[in-house]
């Protein structure tokens, strides 16, 4: 309401009244008979209350004012709570001028309706309404529900006129940042999807922007802002990472309440009860505008229940907001439409074949170490544990490492079957493609080197040989062992001989 009240005059005394710029020429049907209509734009139907009834004036003076059909007449406006007649409330009302702000006119024009009664009509962009000169009340019909706003009352001295609504609301979005620790250590900017690898803590961001209008954001005397979020199996909320700002100012705790889990089967809702009063971590106000934005950032883990592959691991969140100024923005609340992003992990397969096509035994079979290059450092100094080799029922020798993130890896043997050569240290690099600005992220693309990966089950494989020992020859063969022979042989015969050389001398 830019303009408002612009004529009204009393049956003793004109007095002229702004009034707001929220219509446009429509068709007079008759004398003092005019027709208010609807844009095809605006799906909306209207509730019409008639205040006052008059004649108009070229200039929309309405002039000989007298009660229409929902003319409170128990308004109690008057000094010592008297009623005013219908004349009364017009010079009072006129008494308001172009200055005041739309809370503060409506405030005293609602005094002066009742609309608890039967509407005078209503009207929508399939049903236009012909009406009296008059003084008119137009409300949504039903209370107004999703991510839509009721609209502020739109009061206006009936001439013939097009209903211009007033109703702003707030957007949302929700993002993730991705960081590959292995080749930039740097996160991307916010985003709608990210890989990480298992015990990752992954950065979330929910972002709600007021309503960009001025005006009806000025109207609502408080605003309430509830960010919903649903977490997948796979990832674990840290409730004590959480951060809220508005523009780059930190809330107090006293600002907002965290619920978790939330009692509507969200893994959190994050309330603030009045964005208009809101208070920065030392306790002081925060000037809150129109189209100004409440971030929520946060981290959560991704645990060894998080899905492989093309499913991933959805994190989806909404807004809830006051979406009825003329409340107050207490009580009636619309939400906005769930934003997703996505987490996605993979899986590395790794099958051990022999050059000789042999079968080691079962407490020998060869084991792995996976360490993954961090960039920070320039070594490949992440361990990501031990594995080791299994049997299958088909004969194949296999293992694998679950809930890897994309980056460079080196795969190093760490136990070597006996009779086999431990297979060299193996460099690699999984690479990985999926939407990071969609409202349904995919995962397009998944590599290691130039192989392509399985996208849907999010596998990449590589093949380790292990070489079979050489039988090599040995210095010294048969002649070496009767050597041996003989000289025992000499030995034994010499001390036989001496034997009996002692026994004769004895004798």
């Amino acid at each position: 309401m830019n303009k408002v009240l612009k004529g009204l005059v009393a049956v003793a005394a004109s007095a002229a009244m702004a009034i707001a710029g929220m219509f446009g020429a429509g068709t007079a049907m008759a004398v003092d008979t005019y027709r208010i209509t609807v844009p095809e734009s605006d799906t909306h139907t209207y509730s019409v209350y008639q205040i006052f009834t008059g004649s108009l004036s070229k200039d929309n003076t309405l002039g000989n004012v007298t009660a229409g059909k929902n003319f409170n007449e128990n308004n109690g406006a008057g000094e010592g709570g008297a009623n005013l007649t219908a004349a009364e409330a017009a010079v009072k009302i006129a008494e308001l001028g172009s200055t005041a702000d739309d809370t503060t006119k409506l405030a005293t024009i609602s005094k002066f309706v009742d609309l608890t009664g039967v509407a005078f009509g209503s009207v929508s962009k399939d049903a236009p309404l012909d009406a009296a000169a008059g003084y008119y009340l137009l409300k949504d019909s039903t209370t107004v529900t999703g991510d839509d706003a009721s609209t502020l009352f739109i009061v206006r001295v009936n001439g013939p006129v097009t209903v211009n609504r007033k109703a702003d609301k707030p957007t949302f979005e929700k993002k993730v940042k991705d960081i590959n620790d292995s080749t930039d250590s740097a996160a991307t900017d916010w985003q709608d999807s990210a890989d990480y690898d298992v015990n990752d803590n992954v950065p979330f961001q929910l972002t709600a922007t007021l309503p960009t209008d001025p005006a009806d954001f000025a109207a609502y005397k408080t605003y309430k802002l509830v960010f919903h979020d649903t977490q997948s199996a796979g990832l674990t909320f840290n409730s004590d990472s959480v951060v809220v700002k508005y523009g780059d100012k930190q809330l107090n705790d006293g600002s907002y309440t965290l619920d978790t889990p939330a009692t509507d089967n969200h893994t959190f809702d994050l309330t603030i009860a009045d964005a208009k009063s809101v208070k920065d971590t030392d306790n002081q106000a925060i000037t809150v505008a129109a189209g100004g934005k409440f971030t929520v950032e946060y981290t959560s883990t991704l645990n060894e229940n998080a899905k492989i592959g093309a499913e991933g691991n959805p994190n989806e969140a909404s807004l809830e907001f006051s979406n009825n100024p003329n409340v107050g923005g207490e009580g009636e609340t619309g939400e906005t439409p769930t934003d997703k992003v996505i987490v996605f992990t993979y899986e590395l397969d790794i099958t051990k074949t022999f050059s000789d096509n042999g079968n080691p035994a079962v407490n020998d079979l060869p084991k792995f170490k996976l360490y993954k290059y961090n960039n920070d450092t320039s070594a490949y100094d992440t361990d990501l544990g031990e594995v080791t080799v299994t049997k299958g029922p088909d004969g194949k020798y296999t293992t694998s490492y679950k809930r890897i993130d994309d980056g460079k890896y080196k795969l190093v043997e760490t136990h070597t079957p006996a009779g086999y050569n431990t297979a060299a240290d193996t460099l690699f690099e999984i690479t990985a493609e999926h939407d990071i600005d969609s409202t349904d992220p995919k995962l397009t693309a998944l590599k290691i080197g130039t192989t392509e990966g399985n996208t849907t089950t999010g596998v990449v494989a590589t093949t380790i040989v292990n070489q079979k020992g050489s039988n090599l020859p040995s210095t010294g063969g048969m002649g070496t062992v009767m050597l041996y022979v003989a000289g025992v042989a000499v030995f034994v015969l010499a001390g036989a001989t001496l034997v009996m050389a002692l026994r004769r001398r004895n004798a």
